[in-house]
């Protein structure tokens, strides 16, 4: 069974609504939204800013606006041809990509898009994650984040009408809708059995993507996918609006008019040093995956008791001063393991 396009508003319909908050300042952020581990909408949390102001009037003044701060950059764009209809994926067989990159000075990528505002079939266009303060920095001066801290740079996203699969991030995102309007659908960490994720080591953008298209999603071919509906949250934002989610959830982000604008800001609390617990999962792809059986169930259980299941009792038979690589993380121990890891892996 199979949807048309037109049943993405139906299905998404029924999920649960993000909740929703007001009047968000920088204590409720860390000390009530963050710690719930789950998603929410800001509303209004940037409306003070000139950009919105700008984003409202008309994208021909958001556009002046961003011209304003442009610094002669370049920045990569993805472009592709009006048939994907702004989903920007693989190609059926999985070994290309739908879309091509090309790199162009930021004005003359901001003037593509203006040439495609009014174009009945235009091409999909998207400048992604594009450093605002390598490309636009003083933006950064009139328009601030209310909660964090200006060490975190914040990147921004231009385009016509864009679908961008369902993936995750490896840090927390706040993003902020500055022009047009945006639907989110969000899925919870535990749905990546259902959501039928693509290549880990070939895709769009970093992450890897889910292969379920939303808006017309093939239930044959992935019928767990109804669990993972019956899971999602959905919000759509307007200018002014941002929304908050916490690192692992799986989000599709569908901007719905012809010219939108986006700033979002990833940062990760963690010691730099402890590494990236994607590239453990790769690193285990060649370690465990394709060990017996029963040789991969002993390691689960090693893993259970060293990592997931980890508490006090895992180390408190060991002295104080004698757990070494069980002892709480510090800078320090996180470099004694780095160099542990480096030797060990030494061919």
């Amino acid at each position: 069974m199979t949807h048309t396009s037109t049943d993405h508003a139906a299905l998404t319909n029924n999920a649960s609504a993000i909740s929703e908050w007001h009047n968000v300042d920088k204590a409720t952020f860390e000390e009530i939204i963050a710690p719930r581990y789950q998603p929410a909408v800001l509303r209004g949390f940037i409306r003070d800013w000139p950009a919105v102001a700008a984003g409202i009037a008309s994208p021909y003044s958001m556009v002046d606006y961003l011209r304003s701060f442009d610094v002669g950059s370049q920045v990569e764009s993805f472009v592709g041809a009006p048939e994907i209809n702004g989903r920007f994926f693989y190609t059926p067989d999985l070994k290309q990509l739908n879309f091509r990159r090309t790199r162009d000075l930021f004005s003359f990528a901001l003037e593509r898009l203006v040439a495609a505002l009014n174009h009945p079939n235009p091409p999909a266009l998207y400048m992604g994650s594009t450093s605002l303060a390598a490309c636009l920095p003083a933006f950064l001066q009139h328009n601030r984040n209310p909660v964090l801290d200006a060490s975190v740079i914040p990147n921004i996203w231009i385009g016509n009408r864009s679908i961008i699969a369902p993936h995750f991030d490896m840090s927390d995102n706040i993003a902020c809708v500055v022009s047009g309007h945006r639907r989110f659908t969000l899925f919870p960490p535990e749905q990546v059995t259902n959501l039928y994720v693509g290549p880990i080591d070939f895709t769009l953008a970093g992450q890897p993507a889910s292969m379920v298209n939303l808006a017309a999603p093939d239930l044959e071919k992935y019928p767990r996918f109804t669990q993972a509906l019956a899971a999602a949250q959905v919000a759509t934002l307007e200018p002014g609006d941002a929304i908050y989610i916490p690192t692992m959830w799986w989000h599709h982000v569908e901007a719905l008019d012809n010219f939108n604008v986006l700033v979002n800001y990833w940062w990760d609390p963690s010691y730099a040093l402890q590494g990236s617990p994607f590239e453990c999962l790769v690193h285990a792809l060649l370690t465990i995956r394709s060990i017996p059986p029963e040789r991969r169930k002993a390691w689960r259980a090693m893993f259970d008791h060293y990592i997931f299941d980890a508490d006090e009792n895992t180390h408190a038979h060991l002295p104080l001063g004698s757990r070494r690589a069980l002892g709480e993380l510090t800078p320090e121990l996180a470099r004694y393991l780095n160099s542990f890891l480096t030797s060990s892996m030494k061919p």
